[in-house]
């Protein structure tokens, strides 16, 4: 499991990291090479704080290529050789003497100190370093850099390939090479490292998936610009950690001398014949976050199949146009069982017939409660897209790619393939906040703003999950907190949950019921501070 981050994070894009090194370089005064000296100093920290290497005399294979990712290597180089590190070896994919300026000071101070440099410039060279790669205890990768916008090709490619062969450990130096630092997108192929060691800031690439899974442990190095930059960095994106997410949590949760009507009251919609456990799930959920009241409106036939099933929720048997299905409802009276009510969640198991599509457009038009959507109310809005008026205020709808996909008629893998921009499409032609979810979920608000969560593990991957995290926003919303601030408190808090059993030891089996049963105590944790 990964170390989580801490701290207020703000994720920039390569273009924005690139103009502030400038602003650092040419407002401050700190020199290009300081930069760099920095970078490479806190890799090598991050090297130590690993303990990877174990004897002076353990063999270190650095990459490097010709711009600054290759020089910020070749400190970490000389550093390391500077510490007593003999048996190290750069190997650099262009010629030395054609290095120019914070590169080529790193790589001249390195090769006077003595240390050894290998040019691969032909086939030969690099088939006769690729034999050594095993001996290594450590490589280090410092190709490519930030800026790559095109496929990795040629000698770059077959040494990155051969990286991911590599059976010891990998630090990327920024960024993994080969991998886009915007979209997290591989360009071609990109090394899967063990660690990353970023600068200065983070970028989007190394947290949203699919780059997360190349980027490994990310830690981000201090080199010496303000950190408030970043903050007033319109574009940035909001990394979502404990620290974040604490602050978030509604006044509620903390608060002594308040009573059960203080905490709110979710509505959950939910349930058809099959699938009713759903809702039980979500409704369920709510109460253990805090939420003060939960109630379950599902058909009546359900609703008695279940009553005692959870004695802490209330039921509320809707009527029925047959056994198990729910009739078409008035305005009146979906106006009466809101009634008293803080908030409303609809979808999971809920069912796609015409009752169920009906039921969702009069609560969406005709109620101003905040809500959050999921499962079968995402698929009928798919399916009828005028189900929500636009722009409606407190809307969070929570698809996962494939019912992202559907909602933006395209192909689940398109959905994969751009998972910041598709969540900032569908908020801003719907006006709503949506939360994809998945590996890193992505929050999208209206206007623009993205999260990137950084908690959560496979063990989210089960029949119900969904659910869950539907009942945490959707208690978040009655108790008070806004949709962003619901939403992201949620996101993170749900993948918590997931930290926390891994932690414990389990890896396979975890059911949503399990993922329930841990919640209080993991918001208990995260109130607390203690997100480990």
């Amino acid at each position: 499991m990964k170390k989580q981050l801490s701290g207020d994070i703000k994720l920039l894009k390569a273009e924005r990291m690139r103009a502030l090194d400038g602003r650092a370089i040419n407002e401050i005064g700190i020199p290009g090479a300081v930069l760099m000296e920095e970078a490479g100093r806190g890799a090598v920290r991050l090297l130590d704080a690993a303990g990877w290497l174990e004897n002076l005399d353990d063999e270190i294979l650095l990459f490097a290529g010709k711009g600054n990712n290759g020089g910020d290597a070749f400190v970490v180089a000389r550093v390391l050789f500077l510490a007593g590190y003999f048996r190290i070896k750069v190997a650099l994919l262009a010629p030395g003497a054609g290095l120019s300026g914070d590169a080529k000071i790193n790589h001249d101070a390195f090769v006077n100190l003595g240390g050894e440099v290998l040019e691969l410039l032909d086939e030969e060279s690099w088939l006769k370093l690729k034999s050594t790669m095993p001996s290594s205890k450590l490589i280090v990768d410092g190709l490519l850099g930030t800026g790559l916008k095109s496929a990795v090709r040629g000698l770059y490619a077959e040494v990155i390939a051969a990286i991911n062969e590599f059976s010891g450990p990998v630090l990327a130096l920024d960024i993994p090479s080969g991998l886009d630092a915007d979209s997290g997108l591989p360009l071609g192929d990109a090394v899967r490292a063990t660690a990353t060691a970023t600068f200065a800031f983070g970028k989007p690439g190394l947290f949203v998936a699919p780059g997360c899974e190349y980027s490994g442990q990310v830690e981000i190095v201090d080199i010496g610009i303000p950190q408030n930059w970043a903050v007033e960095e319109k574009d940035s994106i909001q990394l979502l950690t404990a620290d974040f997410c604490r602050k978030l949590l509604p006044e509620t949760a903390v608060l002594g001398n308040i009573h059960k009507g203080s905490r709110g009251h979710l509505l959950t919609f939910a349930g058809s014949p099959g699938k009713s456990g759903a809702g039980l799930l979500a409704a369920g959920a709510a109460l253990h976050c805090g939420c003060g009241l939960s109630s379950l409106a599902l058909p009546q036939t359900l609703a008695g199949q279940l009553e005692g099933r959870n004695p802490a929720l209330m039921l509320l048997p809707l009527p029925e146009a047959a056994p198990g299905l729910i009739r078409e409802l008035s305005g009146a009276e979906l106006k009466e069982i809101c009634s008293g009510k803080t908030a409303l969640a609809i979808g999971p198991g809920l069912g796609l017939n015409e009752a169920a599509a009906a039921l969702v457009k009069t609560l969406l038009h005709e109620s101003s409660l905040p809500v959050v959507l999921d499962a079968d109310a995402l698929t009928l809005l798919a399916e009828n897209p005028d189900i929500i008026p636009k722009n409606r205020p407190q809307t969070i709808l929570t698809p996962h790619p494939g019912e992202m996909a559907r909602l933006l008629k395209c192909k689940t893998a398109d959905i994969q393939n751009r998972r910041l921009a598709a969540a900032a499409e569908l908020a801003a032609d719907l006006g709503v906040y949506v939360v994809l979810k998945g590996a890193a979920t992505v929050i999208a608000a209206p206007d623009g703003a993205l999260s990137i969560n950084s908690s959560g593990n496979s063990l989210l991957a089960t029949a119900g999950s969904g659910d869950i995290l539907t009942g945490i926003i959707g208690s978040f919303l009655a108790q008070g907190l806004l949709s962003l601030p619901a939403a992201q408190a949620g996101v993170f808090l749900h993948g918590m949950i997931a930290d926390k059993l891994m932690a414990a030891g389990f890896r396979y089996g975890v059911t949503a019921v399990e993922l329930e049963r841990v919640l209080p105590e993991t918001l208990s944790m995260l109130m607390a501070g203690d997100s480990e």
